[in-house]
């Protein structure tokens, strides 16, 4: 009897597709293993999630496989699983999240290339063409293109049905093109220089009797979380302990990390304390570094994998201990792609793997610190709060960047040649310009967003797509003078600061000025070397671990982040100015100088005093009157597309299909994005509020939007 297998392929789908298995393939045909089958008229790479043999329904064409990519299976029935859990729990389909188990170099696929016919290129020189199907030939006039190309770069909605109809016309045509891309010789392994292990001298008997707690189940193989609510240092050296105990059981370790920038950091400290059983994966790896590095973690043997979101997805087996460290980090939600929390991902994971999660933090989300003291798993080893001196300057956002109080501080840092670091997160030069005359405002044409002024490029920015346009001062319509408009960015406070002090010099850190890796390494190194007096950076200066501390810390109007459309813009806001007092250096001499415009708010007079517990106090009563997580469960669905009339219309009724079936849900909207319109696309969103999350994933399974509309879902719990 013949066996059949079922595979996912890498498409938005939720479904599986059956394929025969010819007899060549039986030995090798396992679950888990990439296999490469005709799907239509193209070839792709699909992962078997199933084995049966049970024959199709009489009348169904079963293809058969093409060929088993894989000597061993590369997803192991616990990944697997892990990856529906996942899948059901964000209603996302299984075909969107397995592909990010391997390196995309090892998807293989054929794809369609089309061009364009001599039919095609004389009715194009006659002008006898609509106008999308001009769009499409003027494309194809120079070589054919691939499908993702011309999606890109035509803006036509319902581009397939377009391509469709101009095949049959004659006036394109299409064929299939394989690339195959050819494995990476396993890495040579370098001659290791032998270095001396660091000895840890930083555990003291609270922190013993802690990571002796945590054992137990890690020995058991049993699934247990903790929270561990600690200064960094603390919580690296229970960190430590427990991945010792690991190795020394031929276990493997994920230890994840919010940010690239700060994977250095940790690969050292963890490489002097342990060893060199280290690998990492994330996004901004070279193909063939994420080939070598995602082998290494699928071999046996003991490992440590230290990476980003995407290291959770790692093919790693033996599981036994995973990290979750600095908890708090808005980088964990993943908004873009296949919208999820990391969080959330990795506690499923470790349910699947049977292994100890520990979340990391000095201050955790609002929503985590409740769940677990209500579940029992927070481990608290914060000390009293002992915070250096940290004064709030009031200051109107309207009276310029530096108070007196402010000045003279960094007057007098200048005079002792100490540096200093200033966080002001908004970046360029201006918000946006407006003209004079008739008030008219440069936005992207690809956006619903003014454009921003970066005075050293010289350029408008979008910061949502990127895109770019040269500065001009003259208005388009009315010709009138571009001026400067209200609001301004970090590039203005570093022109202040040099017209204030013209002896020193300053730099900028943003996402502009540092967005290379080798800007960024050149900007950080001047600043270690003490060749930058002044270093002002974003938000995107946070997350760089190697800064050198000083002495004089300044936080410009953390307040902009109140003002965020955001039930959670409180904790952001207290998080923010929190992690400007890591780079201050210790000593009575140090200061953080907050300067803002709401003195008296809450969460930036406990973030000045260091005390998180009175500010989790506070917040967490404005979330239970106003029924927010943790007390609820929020879904922001938005709905987007190339004609707003159409995405509307998808949202409308979306919207009152769930008022009229009376759900317990309350529904808010639709109501335009915050941010109307990315990269062409317009955006209408839809807030959905439940005490339970079921009825959220009643409403949203059964609903699917129209042809030509996306919907992403994003939950808060």
């Amino acid at each position: 009897m013949n066996r059949y297998a079922d595979v996912i392929l890498p498409l938005p789908l939720d479904r599986t597709f059956t394929y025969s298995i010819p007899p060549e393939l039986e030995v090798k045909t396992q679950l888990g293993v990439r296999v490469l089958v005709p799907f239509g008229s193209r070839m792709l790479t699909g992962f078997v999630v199933g084995l049966r043999r049970k024959t199709p329904e009489a009348g169904v064409t079963i293809k058969p496989l093409t060929e088993i990519l894989d000597d061993r299976p590369t997803l192991s029935p616990s990944f697997l699983s892990f990856c529906r859990k996942l899948s059901r729990y964000y209603l996302v389909p299984l075909g969107d999240i397995l592909p990010s188990a391997v390196p995309p170099s090892l998807l293989l696929r054929s794809r369609a290339l089309f061009g364009l016919t001599e039919r095609g290129h004389r009715a194009l020189e006659r002008g006898e063409l609509a106008e999308e199907e001009k769009r499409i030939a003027s494309r194809l006039l120079q070589k054919p293109r691939s499908l993702r190309f011309l999606a890109r770069n035509c803006r036509v909605e319902g581009i397939d049905s377009l391509l469709d109809r101009m095949e049959k016309k004659n006036l394109i045509s299409s064929r299939q093109e394989m690339k195959r891309v050819r494995r990476r010789e396993k890495r040579e392994e370098k001659e290791k220089k032998p270095f001396q292990l660091e000895l840890d001298f930083s555990m003291d008997l609270r922190l013993k009797d802690v990571a002796a707690s945590i054992l137990n189940p890690l020995r058991e193989r049993k699934f247990a979380p903790f929270m561990l609510f600690a200064e960094p240092e603390k919580r690296e050296s229970v960190y430590i302990q427990l991945i010792k105990e690991v190795l020394s059981l031929d276990g493997k370790v994920i230890y994840l990390i919010p940010e690239i920038a700060l994977t250095p950091g940790v690969i050292s400290r963890l490489k002097n304390q342990l060893g060199e059983s280290l690998t990492v994966l994330h996004s901004r790896m070279t193909e063939r570094q994420r080939e070598l590095e995602w082998e290494r973690a699928r071999q046996a043997g003991p490992l440590i994998l230290v990476g980003t979101r995407s290291a959770l997805f790692s093919p790693a087996q033996d599981v036994r201990l995973i990290i979750c460290d600095e908890e708090h980090d808005d980088s964990y939600s993943q908004k873009e792609g296949v919208p999820f929390d990391l969080r959330k991902a990795a506690e499923m994971r470790a349910e699947e793997e049977k292994a100890v999660l520990i979340f990391g933090s000095d201050m955790p989300t609002v929503e985590m610190f409740f769940r677990a003291r209500k579940k029992r798993y927070l481990i608290d080893l914060l000390a009293a709060p002992r915070v250096p001196r940290a004064v709030i300057i009031p200051r109107r956002t309207d009276a310029g960047f530096l108070s007196s109080r402010l000045e003279q501080a960094i007057r007098a840092r200048l005079e002792k040649k100490e540096p200093i670091l200033l966080f002001f997160n908004r970046r360029g030069y201006a918000s946006s310009l407006a003209c004079t005359k008739c008030g008219f405002v440069p936005h992207c044409p690809r956006c619903d967003l003014a454009f921003s002024y970066s005075k050293r490029e010289t350029k408008f920015i979008c910061r949502y797509c990127g895109n770019s346009a040269p500065a001009t001062g003259t208005c388009p319509r009315c010709r009138g003078r571009l001026m400067i408009s209200r609001g301004r960015g970090v590039e203005a406070l570093a022109e202040e600061l040099n017209q204030r002090f013209p002896a020193s010099r300053v730099a900028v850190f943003s996402g502009d000025e540092a967005g290379r890796k080798e800007q960024r390494e050149r900007i950080l190194s001047l600043f270690a070397r003490g060749e930058i007096d002044i270093l002002v950076g974003t938000q995107f200066l946070v997350h760089q671990a190697d800064l050198p501390p000083v002495r004089l810390v300044g936080v410009l109007y953390p307040e902009m982040i109140l003002h965020l459309a955001d039930f959670r813009s409180g904790q952001k806001a207290f998080q923010a100015i929190r992690r400007a007092f890591r780079f201050l250096r210790p000593g009575e001499d140090s200061e953080v100088l907050i300067q803002t415009a709401e003195p008296e708010h809450f969460s930036l007079r406990l973030a000045a005093q260091g005390d998180y517990l009175a500010f989790y106090r506070q917040e967490i009563q404005f979330r239970r009157l106003l029924d927010y997580p943790p007390f609820s469960f929020l879904a922001e669905v938005v709905f987007s597309g190339l004609r707003l009339r159409r995405v509307a219309e998808a949202a409308r009724r979306f919207a009152a299909r769930l008022r009229e079936e009376g759900r317990q849900i309350k529904v808010f909207g639709p109501s335009l994005a915050p941010v109307s319109k990315i990269r062409g696309r317009h955006r209408v969103v839809v807030i959905l509020k439940a005490k339970s999350k079921k009825y959220l994933d009643a409403a949203l399974g059964v609903s699917s939007p129209r042809a030509g509309i996306k919907r992403t879902l994003l939950f808060f719990e």
